[in-house]
């Protein structure tokens, strides 16, 4: 790319100006045919435009790279502000794609943050708080795909169990792929989180960052699907300031069907929904002649003219191309046509224009082979294997892969174990050929910062040193890459690639040196040698040797297969994990019996779970039930070969699986299946569930209670068995609490409160603890201890940091337990955190729920006004739909209709009717699926109308429903909305007097415990409805002392809504009594009331009684 990284040095440091070494020192400090394109780039950063995208695309060879260094280097000299004249310099974060990484999850974005510089580093470290409070334990996620981002974001409570080492460090089950770590949430959950991490750490950095953050993706041609995933959901959000993205691929390697040509067109359309601008696509073309002509005559110390014979044989050839310009220039060089005159110290040729040309090959790759060749053998050889690890690569791991000896001992392919002194020549040997292909310009050494003492980590041993070990290299042009690979003869590609794949694999394993992608590689070889060497099983009857040496072999490549596809899943890259699984599965026996031998046992288990764990993770629910039913199969019978243990992950997905069709008592089946197995027994008759549900209750407050102490020192659950039972039981436990089997849900609670003081926490530990406290407030009317428990739950929460598992144990126990007992207003920033928590997490539903609790509450405490929350709701709606959340969106749509009748925008003239822009009360969908909502805010519609008959009717009709529920706090003032027009109509004369009356007095008396038990936010309501009684009684003075004290207390708490009711309600009584002044001063109150609440509906209402009363 005429790269000044590609310059050879002499040993001074300082250019050879001349070139009497025989070699051409070309141009630098300068980028030769780019103007119009630069001054593109230029116009767009000078926009401030963010996030601004520019895709340039080109021929290999066509100076992506190089006009992307230039425009920083352009930029980071130049750049100023108005108050010191200076700016800082551009964060500069590079990436490439590489051919032999396609099916590397994130392995084209993965490299961002290889070499970052002193200054980046002490960015990165401010806003390690700020990504781990918003964030939590999701920050673990980003480290996955940037590992060496560990120095800034990791934390010991960043670690997560795994099921393989609950195993391999003795249970009673062989060895469970690491993917069951994921079982939190489903799959496509936890994509989503990964995905809403890596956007939130991007939005953060951009913000954070004092300078401008460019970002530099070449080789996109590869790129691999999650970090296209990621590029996607980066360039498309408009909460991305100060950001520049390049990216570079070659436009003859992108057909129509090729993954970034949709992407591209799917980035271009989402950012013009968005209103975003600033997005060009720059074809960098060859270039033109002249601008080919001052290059070669800059780097030959020639003028234009003096050069121009020579440009023109070269262009003829080369046709504008930069790559090939140098690399026609220095075959030149080699056949001698090209030379550095001693005598007249320049550069010179006696060849015509035609013989110069007639020396170029038509074949331009064929030059860089030639090249190769020209040097020695073992080069050659160092630049062959090089060329089969990827682009960049370090000499400790091509050292070892020319020397196997040189692994250690343990993992060595032979007996011999070399001594220090050998180790330190062929690494010394390999260094120089390395240095050497650095000086032809076929490789790079990256500039790094050099440890000043380091403990030295040699393959063979560890020694104290001086001496750096981290050479990295890389090759200069991945066409230079390509070649070197070509030059292994065809005859011996596939023993060379077998032998590489061999070491790598043995590498791999090595605790010191291993790295991931020497796992994706050593498959890519392996499989590929493989399908060209597969051999058919001998027909005798006896086993031969040879059979024996190949099964061995192909028992190899399924656990190398299992391991790149643990690694593939775990990033949820779910195409590369299926492929490798399908690899590994083809490699493992056909017969059952031997497949399910001990031989072969855990390798199949894990393949078969971790393919249906991608197959549900792509959508494909039929294949991911089929790979399920190949481990659940061998459960059946009398002499299963799979426990149930064993058989977890395969569980797992299968009940996402039967969740995702809505059939969730089959799920809960399931669920309670193996919980049986995993010893939470369950009696099948109701009466003895009961009993054991008042059994356990009574054992678990005496015993296993958990206090703000002892979870202080509770460990974190690393027994990953443990950890799945214990989010197992929390997910049957929400399964219960939809069917409404409410003593099932009360044992299984029981059953997570004594893990939880048995073994210590997991991530869901917060939502159990929430859900007992639920059950001990709505089962026992246990305040004291429920609310202590609720409170404790949140502090579990704070101290997990799972946002993702947080949403639930806050939206419990502030929606149901602590808005009983703790002003409402003072729980909407908990709802707001679980809606925040939810929606940078990926738990969507969670937070939707939170944020719909959050709305529901305002309109008791009424912390803003109707009109307000209708804008509120309406946007909220909106966000529900998009999001996919039809559930929560259909019970938000009951309460939005309910507030669009009060401020007079129902659509509808009657008011009680819950039919409008919202909603329609009389659809299948609210009479059948959602008649306890629907029917809690009928009541308040019918109630505050003044519908009293209605309001008692439809009391009458429902009952308790809201009590099987656990429904919280709606739960208590739907009692209140209830008794307030049974009351009224107990004291009228018809027909249904005594049911209204006995009704009414059974909520009155439960209304009674609960302000007794602390329900502070019922106070003022209560007193209503003791008013209410009084009157009922006819007992005056109590009836208005009971008056006075509602209007009070409501109007202390803010509840404007009740303080209202009470006014009207009293004017009612004081107008019943002849009180006719004292009637309209109240009746006034209750205008004034409901204006600060916002309900104009209602207040014109009262308005024209006011008008009626006066004439």
């Amino acid at each position: 790319h005429l790269d000044d990284r590609l310059l050879p040095v002499d040993e001074d440091g300082e250019e050879d100006e001349l070139g009497a070494d025989g070699r051409i020192h070309f141009a630098k400090d300068k980028l030769y045919g780019r103007d119009e394109e630069l001054a593109k780039c230029q116009e767009l950063f000078d926009a401030n435009e963010s996030p601004a995208v520019v895709f340039l695309s080109g021929y290999s060879g066509s100076g992506k790279s190089r006009m992307v260094e230039e425009f920083v280097h352009l930029n980071s000299s130049t750049m100023k502000d108005d108050k010191s004249g200076r700016r800082p310099p551009i964060l500069f974060l590079r990436s490439k794609s590489d051919s032999a990484d396609g099916n590397v999850p994130f392995s084209s974005i993965g490299g961002l943050f290889d070499n970052i510089d002193k200054s980046a580093s002490v960015e990165f470290m401010d806003m390690r708080d700020v990504i781990q409070e918003t964030l939590g334990t999701d920050a673990r996620l980003l480290l996955k795909v940037f590992p060496k981002l560990e120095t800034f974001l990791n934390n010991d409570s960043m670690k997560r169990p795994s099921m393989r080492a609950s195993f391999s460090s003795g249970s009673d089950s062989a060895s469970i792929s690491s993917s069951v770590v994921l079982s939190s949430g489903k799959q496509k959950d936890t994509k989503k989180r990964l995905m809403l991490a890596l956007q939130f750490f991007f939005r953060t950095l951009s913000s954070r960052s004092k300078r401008p953050l460019v970002l530099f993706l070449d080789d996109l041609q590869w790129v691999d699907g999650l970090s296209m995933e990621l590029i996607q959901s980066i360039l498309t959000d408009n909460m991305i300031p100060n950001l520049f993205f390049f990216g570079g691929y070659r436009s003859n390697e992108v057909g129509e069907d090729h993954i970034l040509t949709k992407s591209l067109q799917d980035i271009m359309d989402k950012r013009d929904e968005k209103g975003l601008n600033g997005d060009i696509c720059i074809e960098l073309k060859d270039l033109r002649q002249e601008a080919v002509g001052q290059f070669i005559a800059d780097s030959l110390r020639l003028s234009y003219d003096e050069a121009l014979p020579l440009t023109n044989a070269i262009f003829t050839k080369t046709l504008g191309n930069p790559f090939f310009t140098r690399q026609a220039l220095e075959h030149l060089v080699r056949k001698n046509a090209l030379y550095y005159d001693n005598i007249t110290f320049r550069w010179d040729w006696k060849l015509q224009e035609k013989e110069l040309r007639d020396l170029i090959s038509d074949d331009l790759l064929e030059m860089v082979k030639a090249k190769i060749e020209h040097m020695e053998p073992k080069l050659q050889e160092v630049l062959m294997t090089a060329a089969c690890t990827r682009t960049k690569f370090d000499a400790e791991t091509i050292l070892v892969l020319l020397h196997p000896k040189l692994l250690r001992k343990r993992q060595a392919l032979s007996d011999m174990r070399p001594s220090e002194e050998e180790y330190k020549e062929e690494k010394k040997s390999l260094i120089d050929l390395l240095n050497q292909a650095v000086v032809e310009g076929l490789l790079v050494a990256p500039q790094a910062e050099k440890p000043t003492r380091t403990t030295v980590r040699y393959s063979i041993g560890v020694f104290e040193s001086y001496e750096d070990t981290e050479e990295e290299y890389a090759f200069a042009h991945d066409k230079i890459q390509e070649t070197a690979r070509s030059l292994i003869c065809d005859g011996d590609e596939f023993q060379f690639l077998e032998r590489v794949g061999n070491i790598l694999y043995q590498r791999a394993q090595c605790p010191l040196y291993g790295e991931d992608w020497m796992v994706f590689t050593a498959c890519e070889h392996l499989n590929r040698v493989s399908v060209q060497y597969k051999t058919v099983p001998s027909e005798k009857e006896e086993e031969t040797k040879a059979d024996s040496l190949e099964k061995e072999k192909q028992s190899r490549l399924a656990t190398l297969n299992l391991r790149a596809a643990e690694l593939s899943i775990d990033v949820l890259a779910f195409p590369a994990a299926l492929d490798f699984c399908e690899h590994g599965i083809e490699y493992l026996p056909t017969d059952d019996e031997e497949l399910w031998s001990e031989k072969y046992k855990d390798t199949a288990l894990n393949l078969f779970s971790i393919a249906a764990q991608a197959k549900y993770g792509v959508g494909d629910n039929t294949a991911a039930e089929r790979y399920c039913n190949h481990v659940l199969g061998q459960r059946m019978g009398d002499n299963p070969k799979v426990t149930m243990i064993e058989a977890l992950p395969a569980f797992q997905v299968f009940l996402d699986i039967v969740g995702d069709r809505g059939d969730k008592h089959t799920a809960l089946v399931l669920c309670m299946e193996i919980l049986s197995d995993l010893g939470i027994r369950v009696p099948k008759h109701t009466r003895k569930l009961r009993a054991k549900v008042w059994w356990s209750l009574k054992k678990i407050r005496k015993r296993y209670l958990p206090t703000e102490e002892s979870v202080q020192s509770m460990p974190q659950v690393m027994d990953a068995v443990v950890v799945y039972k214990m989010e197992l039981i929390q997910k049957a436990s929400s399964l219960a609490y939809s069917a409404e089997k409410t003593y099932l849900y009360m044992l299984l609670n029981c059953e997570s409160v004594k893990l939880i003081s048995k073994h210590g926490l997991t991530d869901t530990s917060a939502a159990s603890i929430a859900s007992f406290a639920n059950v001990l407030m709505h089962v026992h009317n246990d305040f004291k201890t429920s609310q202590r428990l609720a409170e404790l739950a949140i502090l579990i929460a704070d101290r997990q940091q799972s946002k993702f598992n947080e949403t639930q144990p806050l939206n419990t126990a502030n929606g149901l337990i602590l808005a009983w007992v703790r002003p409402l207003s003072s729980r909407l920033k908990y709802h707001q955190r679980a809606y925040e928590s939810g929606m940078v997490s990926g738990n969507v539903n969670g937070g939707m729920v939170g944020k719909w609790y959050g709305l529901q509450n305002s309109l008791f405490s009424c912390p803003i006004t109707l009109p307000e929350l209708e804008g509120e709701m309406r946007a909220g709606i909106a966000e529900t739909r998009k999001l996919g959340q039809p559930y929560v969106g259909n019970i938000g749509c009951i309460l939005w209709q309910l507030v669009l009748n009060l401020i007079g925008k129902s659509g509808n003239p009657n008011t009680t009717k819950l039919i409008g822009e919202a909603m329609d009360e009389t659809t299948e969908l609210y009479q059948q699926k959602e008649p306890v909502l629907l029917g809690a805010w009928k009541s308040m519609a019918l109630l505050f109308f003044a519908d009293y008959e209605g309001g008692a009717e439809l009391a009458l009709q429902r009952g308790d429903l809201f009590e099987t529920k656990f429904a919280g706090m709606m739960y208590g003032y739907d009692s209140i909305l209830r008794a307030i027009p049974l009351f009224v109509m107990a004291r009228s004369d018809n027909s249904q007097r005594t049911k209204y009356k006995k009704e009414a007095k059974k909520l009155l008396k439960r209304a009674r415990t609960w302000v007794t038990k602390g329900c502070i936010n019922l106070i003022g309501p209560h007193q209503l409805i003791e008013a209410e009684y009084m009157v009922l009684q006819k007992k005056a003075k109590a009836a208005q002392s009971h008056f006075e004290l509602a209007i009070s207390s409501c109007r202390k708490g803010n509840f404007h809504q009740f303080s209202g009711l009470s006014c009207e309600l009293y004017s009612d009584y004081l107008s019943e009594i002849g009180d006719s002044k004292g009637s309209q001063i109240y009746l006034q109150g209750a205008i004034d009331d409901y204006r600060r609440w916002g309900a104009a509906r209602k207040v014109d209402f009262l308005k024209h009684k006011v008008a009626h009363i006066a004439g």
